[in-house]
């Protein structure tokens, strides 16, 4: 007995509508969060001027402080100070990895594993370890020597100074 090839206009439909639903809620995902300015050129009455800070690191900046009042970052700024556990550490824009191995003592490496690419943890408070989480390779936080391969050498330094309470690339 043949098979008949049954064609159903109500579900190719359905089918359609539905993915062209998907894709128009897709594409509204995409567009620009800004407000549009008023019609006058001006801006809205009661609100503050945005304040424009790039994707990723906060610090990011021209320098101007946020608020009144607030001292503004210092250039080169990776994290502030008291964002670092003593003893333990903080990834920053999954580029470098900032620790504190005592109070006050501030080192940074490149979070970069030199084994294969992959970015480093932040060490555990208290652990003295910055792991690579991909393969398992670890090192001291207070030196970024090689504790444990596969890694063959430690990680690479970077130079840092303590600027008005935060941590800056020298």
């Amino acid at each position: 007995m043949p098979v008949e090839d049954v064609f159903n206009p109500c579900a190719r439909r359905a089918l359609l509508l539905g993915a062209g639903a998907l894709g128009i809620a897709a594409l509204a995902g995409c567009g620009d969060d800004e407000a549009a300015p008023p019609a006058s050129g001006g801006a809205a009455a009661g609100s503050a001027p945005a304040a424009s800070t790039p994707a990723g690191n906060p610090f990011d900046n021209t320098g101007a402080a946020t608020t009144p009042g607030e001292q503004a970052p210092p250039p080169g700024t990776l994290i502030a100070g008291k964002d670092v556990p003593v003893g333990g550490g903080r990834v920053v824009n999954n580029s470098v990895v900032v620790v504190q191995p005592s109070k006050g003592t501030f080192k940074a490496y490149d979070a970069s594993c030199p084994h294969q690419g992959f970015t480093v943890d932040a060490p555990d408070t208290g652990s003295g370890l910055i792991k690579c989480p991909q393969h398992g390779s670890q090192f001291k936080a207070a030196d970024g020597s090689l504790s444990r391969g596969p890694a063959t050498r430690g990680l690479q330094p970077v130079a840092v100074k303590v600027q008005d309470g935060y941590v800056v690339q020298a």
